[in-house]
């Protein structure tokens, strides 16, 4: 008898954490599988992440996002630095999303993602952006995810395309076709923000950013 279809669906995200004057790339991973429902974090998460659970949950719900019965765990790794502030919540639903099959999991791949969710699936800004989008350009990802409010930040930084989102929608909407979103969001900003070359020294950033110094 050929086996059930999704007695085991995997997804992973990635993400940033920060240590004041350093950056280090997280890999959010959701695993969904049968047993007793449940929804679990691991991988040293601080107490302010662990409540990702019930916001991220609580939006995906009140948009229209269901998730059937099952058992859910969601990994930060690498396990050994403690994870701490709101920015994980937008790569927890997406790593939720793509887990559940409501995404695809490719549309994940190589996407930095940061931001915190409120109750009603609005994603509001974080502090931080400037070196997630410093380590995604280290990481050679495809595009970068960020608040709405942080775009203009984002954007400070050239050779990573950065998109702004305002809710769980456009988060969705995004990641299923993120070339025409990234073309409509950089028409709506100044030009003359998309630019780096304004006597800021990024140099004090450590942790992937290092990976570029070492390359020149």
């Amino acid at each position: 008898m050929p086996e059930e279809r999704s007695l085991y669906l995997f997804a992973s995200v990635l993400s940033a954490a920060i240590f004041g004057v350093e950056v280090c790339p997280v890999q959010v991973e959701a695993d969904v599988s049968n047993g007793l429902p449940s929804f679990i974090m691991v991988g040293f998460p601080s107490a302010q992440v662990k409540e990702a659970q019930e916001r991220v949950r609580t939006a995906l719900k009140n948009n229209g996002y269901q998730f059937p019965p099952k058992r859910i765990t969601v990994n930060f790794a690498p396990a050994d630095m403690k994870k701490e502030g709101a920015g994980f919540d937008v790569p927890v639903a997406a790593a939720l999303l793509a887990a559940f099959e409501m995404i695809s999991p490719q549309v994940v791949s190589r996407v930095m993602m940061a931001g915190e969710i409120g109750l009603d699936g609005e994603i509001h800004g974080i502090s931080g952006i400037l070196p997630i989008v410093l380590c995604a350009r280290s990481l050679g990802s495809r595009f970068c995810v960020v608040p709405y409010e942080n775009l203009k930040e984002g954007r400070l930084i050239r050779d990573v395309p950065v998109a702004g989102v305002k809710n769980l929608r456009e988060l969705v909407e995004c990641l299923k076709n993120p070339e025409p979103y990234l073309k409509r969001e950089i028409q709506e900003e100044n030009p003359s923000i998309i630019n780096t070359d304004m006597g800021m020294d990024f140099s004090d950033i450590e942790g992937c950013t290092e990976n570029q110094d070492s390359s020149r």
